[in-house]
């Protein structure tokens, strides 16, 4: 796809047009100095353009696209007599201008990563590898994420204010490590705010001391025991108390980076036959049983997590709505292979879902996303209830 830009490729089909279009009447002979000066221009930004090409950069190659095909097009049209495309050169010139300019001014912007690498090391450019190096040496605390917002690198100074190794934190989201909704998080290693800027497919997510050129000595709460996992036990899924503080932070990041993100809302309950009479330890551990298993069908990056009314909320980021069926209705069909013939026989279990799914490009706020999420779960147990009802009529 980058070699769509490459300025010959587009020069050969309006030459063409041109050249189809000629009209002798309105020809401009075009003086052999100005095609001298415009082919070297050509020339120059062709190899430019491929220079950025072989590089792998593609922002600054739409200026120089446009430059070049402007100019091009200004000169072969009056050439061959073909005044509409001489406007249209023109257009094309100034928005390559406007492009080139806009791009060349933010890379050396005083707050921009670039142009540390410009004011560190002449010769660094664009080049990622240097640009490390040169934030290893600022200090201020630093780590970069793609557009997924998955942490590719972090400086020392990030993984000693994390108080975590570089290799425990690259893989892992940024939302993971620090919270995306506010202007400062308090760590073991103090108070920081935090700051972000954005190069292309790099987002930096900067750590800064306070005023005093420290940061702020963290107060340490002691929490006991019994309340420092995050998990059930029972179920190994994230506690109520979590989904309030992790669920907030998915949405937030897949509004930011504009990724998708699909949720569950899923309950399993019991009808068990006329002759059957269950004890409540009986039916916790059935109830433990469906909800372990729907711990184990998820995957490293999804959450479930077991709300306080004992129904299981599963965030799926990074999932389309397709692949969100795809579990939903392997959930929904789990008890046929969690539980032998008897057990469902006697019981009865019966399993209601909802989903709910964003795109990331719309306005979304983690209590919206829950609403939905329920009222998806209501419509689809009532649908499902009205279903089994009929049936039994019939």
């Amino acid at each position: 796809m980058m070699w769509l830009f490459f300025p010959p490729v587009f020069s050969f089909f309006f030459l063409i047009l041109s050249a189809l279009l000629h009209n002798k009447a309105a020809a401009v002979a075009v003086p052999n100095v100005v095609w001298g000066m415009t082919v070297a221009a050509y020339i120059c930004m062709c190899a430019l353009s491929l220079f950025f090409i072989m590089r792998g950069e593609y922002r600054f190659n739409y200026g120089i696209s446009f430059l070049t095909q402007g100019l091009m097009i200004s000169v072969m049209s009056m050439q061959f007599g073909v005044t509409f495309m001489s406007w249209i050169g023109l257009i094309f010139f100034l928005a390559g201008l406007v492009a080139a300019f806009f791009y060349t001014t933010r890379q050396h912007m005083p707050d921009s990563p670039s142009a540390a690498v410009v004011s560190h090391d002449d010769n660094a450019g664009s080049s990622y590898k240097k640009l490390d190096g040169v934030l290893e040496k600022l200090a201020v605390a630093v780590c970069h994420t793609d557009n997924k917002g998955v942490v590719a690198n972090a400086t020392t100074r990030f993984c000693e204010a994390v108080g975590r190794d570089v290799d425990d934190i690259v893989g892992k989201t940024i939302t993971d490590l620090i919270p995306l909704d506010n202007d400062e998080v308090t760590l073991a290693s103090g108070t920081w705010w935090i700051t972000q800027e954005h190069d292309g497919a790099r987002y930096y997510f900067l750590l800064k001391p306070t005023p005093d050129g420290k940061p702020q000595e963290a107060k340490v709460v002691e929490i006991p025991s019994d309340e420092k996992s995050i998990y059930d036990k029972a179920t190994g899924l994230y506690t109520d108390e979590y989904r309030k503080i992790r669920g907030p932070e998915e949405v937030i990041r897949a509004q930011r980076y504009k990724r998708p993100l699909s949720g569950l809302l899923v309950a399993m309950s019991l009808e068990p036959s006329s002759d059957v009479q269950l004890t409540q330890e009986q039916e916790n551990m059935l109830d433990s049983t469906f909800k372990s298993n729907v711990q184990t069908a998820l995957r490293n990056t999804d959450c479930g997590f077991l709300t306080v009314d004992g129904r299981v909320q599963v965030l799926l980021p990074e999932t389309p709505q397709a692949g969100a069926k795809t579990l939903l209705s392997r959930i929904l069909t789990m008890p046929q292979d969690i539980f032998d013939e008897d057990i469902r026989m006697a019981v009865n279990p019966r399993v209601s879902g909802g989903l709910f799914f964003y795109n990331g490009a719309s306005r979304m706020e983690y209590g919206i996303f829950s609403a939905a999420l329920e009222e998806a779960f209501v419509k689809n147990r009532d649908g499902n209830e009205t279903t089994a009802q009929k049936n039994q009529a019939a």
